[in-house]
Formats: C-alpha cells, structure tokens, sequence
C-alpha cells in the first residue's frame, strides 16, 4: 500500500471522466462571486442570472409601475451557488433573485406565513412502506417553486442590482405571484399545490398533512410533500 500514490477509494480516473470533467469546466465558473459586482465581470454569471430573470418573465411574476410614496419598496439581492454533482464537479452556476423578506411589514405585506413541512419521521415512514410493499420512490424537485403561485397582498420590490429599467430606473416592480424569501412564499405555494393534487382526487393525510394517497382499485399512489421537494410512488407503476 506505501508504494501506491494517490487515494485507492477514488477509483481509477480514466480519459472518458477526465473529458467529462473539462467539459463542464469550460462552461461554468469556478468562483462563487461575493457581490454583484463580481457577477456582472463574468460571463457564466450573468447568463445564470439572466436565465433566472427569463423564469420571472415566463411566469409574468411581476408587471413595472411608478412608484410613490406610499409604497413599502422591498429591497432584492442575488444569491449566487455553483452546483455540484456526486463526483464533486461543479456543473452548474445558479443566480437566484430574492426578496428581502425581512423589510415586510404584517398586515400590509403578508398575513399568514405558516406552511407545513414534512418532518423526517414521516419520510422515513414513507420509505419503509415502500420496502414493505416493494414498490419504487421517485423525487423530484419543482423548479421555481414560489412563482407558480399568486400573491393576495400587494407588493412591491425594487428591481434587480444590475438589471435596471435604464428608461425607468426610479419604477419599481408589483408583485403577481410569489418570491423566494417572501414571508408568505411557502404557503402559497403549499396551498396551489395541496389545492391541485387534491382536485385531482388524492385526499390529504389525517395526521400529516403534507401526505397525499390517491387510490386506484387495489393499488395506492402517495405523494409526500417537503416544500418544493415531492417524494412519489405507488403500488401499480403505471400510476
């Protein structure tokens, strides 16, 4: 074992993961940036933030309107995260546009706030249930999550560091659906989810609500929820 070099638990690296590797190397950055700044110097940046903002666009989160002095103007920041695979290579650059949630003020930004969220007990439950019935789980993460959902308050936030409107740079945007960091996000989002899966006939669980089973003749299909997290699977795999 002294004669060998390098770790003998990584493996033999062979020229197929190397050019996987530089592949994903030429197309991202390397570098989380600390500022906006920093971002706007890079090229991969900017087209991660872009893509964010063309999310917004898609689903018309937000609609540009004069600003007075009556408004509570909600500042914005960028959240800036390389994405990492199992191997530890970094394949993604993700900008996200958050709401500085903390500037609300109750009763004029939000009200309820409160979302359920599957605790660990019941995800562990879920999966000894399938070993037990010897059926597959599936997981999926639902991209942009908050912006499915339309907002009851009006609200408004200023417009992205580095993207402003140069022909109206004092506007500021009114808010149509929901931001991540929003107070009322994640409940929103929970009550257009839970709303759909239950016109669709699932029923939500008794004791916990971020479960819901859909039965089919002898089979079941469950559903757990964890905010924008969804573990699926059922008896009858065609379900």
């Amino acid at each position: 074992m002294d004669n060998i070099i390098g770790q003998v638990q990584k493996g033999v690296t062979t020229i197929r993961s190397m050019n996987h590797f530089c592949e994903h190397m030429a197309f991202v950055s390397q570098v989380e940036p600390k500022s906006v700044g920093e971002a706007l110097e890079d090229s991969n940046w900017i087209n991660a933030m872009l893509e964010e903002l063309n999310q917004f666009a898609r689903n018309e989160v937000w609609t540009l309107v004069p600003r007075s002095k009556e408004m509570n103007v909600i500042g914005t920041k960028w959240v800036f995260k390389n994405k990492i695979d199992e191997q530890g290579v970094i394949v993604r650059n993700k900008a996200r546009l958050v709401a500085k949630g903390y500037n609300q003020k109750e009763g004029i930004d939000f009200g309820e706030t409160y979302a359920l969220v599957a605790r660990l007990e019941a995800v562990r439950l879920l999966l000894a249930y399938a070993c037990l019935k010897g059926f597959r789980l599936h997981q999926m993460d639902v991209k942009s999550a908050f912006l499915n959902r339309f907002i009851d308050e009006e609200v408004y936030m200023s417009q992205p560091p580095g993207f402003e409107d140069h022909n109206n740079p004092d506007y500021v945007f009114k808010l149509k659906k929901a931001l991540y960091r929003l107070k009322q996000a994640p409940r929103q989002w929970y009550e257009r989810l839970s709303n759909f899966l239950l016109s669709r006939g699932y029923e939500r669980g008794k004791t916990d609500k971020t479960l819901f089973i859909k039965n089919s003749c002898n089979d079941i299909i469950l559903v757990q929820v964890y905010v924008d997290d969804i573990i699926f699977g059922s008896t009858n795999e065609s379900l």
